[in-house]
């Protein structure tokens, strides 16, 4: 397959309708004497008062009375960050109007999922996309055995990537999920098509942010910490279109995207951006892309 890309589209207060409520903490209030240590909700992200008798301060425009804390529960899904999580119980919607034609919805990184529900509904046209996808866990490996009696595997990425391009359309999402689920990213887009196929000979890795520790007596403690996933992978290009691909990568620097590298093995696909891509221009018609990606870190 081509190697496909998903750009997000930024999500603003105006765009979005939920379910989940922000009700994480109160809303800042100017007349309200806030103390130490107390919190509130502004502009959908929750900040904490860093000094007492903090009155008529709104949270940003003083760092000196106020420290962001990070998104409210709902927006943290809208981040672009799968490092924090939106979670709810049961059940959720969400009804996203982006303003511009998308074709492409994916969730990332969640767990506790049972379906989901995609729908594309135009104003004048009314519902042109409705498709629900079960979620079921899966085992590590094929084979009656390991299905009958292995462990499962929940599933942790979705994506729907045929919808169809109405640009006044409300993108409707609902989820069916266990009592305690969670979603890193919900993310709308218009995807991108980058060469021929991706060649064979993909290369899967990790860079691990863990950290052995080994005190003055030789004793070593492990330390978890986060990674990211890096896939390296060369594309086949027409010459035709190598002007086209520069451009087109070049405006996609430092921007966290969805790589779909592969319909075969979910694996390969990583959200985050490319660390750096070269050209080499080998045939009369063809060339190839090599392109290295980094994800973004994970727990």
């Amino acid at each position: 397959m081509s190697l496909v890309v998903v750009k997000p589209q930024v999500i603003t207060s105006a765009m979005l309708d939920s379910s989940i409520p922000e009700d994480d903490y109160p809303a800042w209030a100017a007349g309200t004497v806030y103390a130490a240590g107390d919190r509130v909700v502004y502009a959908h992200k929750v900040w904490e008062s860093v000094q007492a008798a903090n009155t008529g301060k709104p949270p940003p425009s003083d760092a000196t009375w106020w420290v962001e804390i990070g998104p409210t529960n709902r927006w943290k899904a809208f981040d672009l960050s799968h490092s924090t999580k939106t979670r709810f119980s049961g059940a959720a919607w969400f009804e996203i109007m982006p303003g511009r034609a998308v074709n492409s919805v994916a969730l990332l990184e969640f767990d506790g999922l049972r379906s989901v529900r995609i729908r594309a509904i135009d104003p004048a046209y009314g519902t042109v996309y409705d498709k629900t996808t079960m979620l079921w866990t899966s085992p590590g490996v094929s084979g009656w055995y390991p299905w009958t009696f292995g462990e499962r595997r929940e599933r942790r990425n979705f994506h729907a990537l045929d919808l169809p391009s109405y640009r006044g359309a409300t993108i409707r999402i609902d989820i069916e999920a266990a009592n305690d689920a969670g979603i890193g990213v919900i993310l709308v887009g218009q995807q991108q098509s980058i060469g021929m196929g991706v060649l064979s000979g993909v290369r899967m890795g990790m860079l691990d942010y863990s950290r052995k520790v080994v005190d003055q007596w030789g004793d070593v403690e492990l330390q978890q910490r986060a990674f990211a996933r890096t896939r390296s992978i060369q594309v086949l290009v027409e010459n035709s279109q190598l002007d086209n691909v520069d451009r087109v990568l070049s405006g996609l620097r430092a921007t966290p995207l969805l790589w779909l590298v592969s319909g075969q093995y979910e694996q390969t696909n990583v959200y985050g951006w490319y660390t750096d891509y070269d050209i080499g221009i080998q045939y009369s018609r063809y060339s190839e892309l090599s392109l290295n990606l980094e994800g973004l870190t994970e727990s």
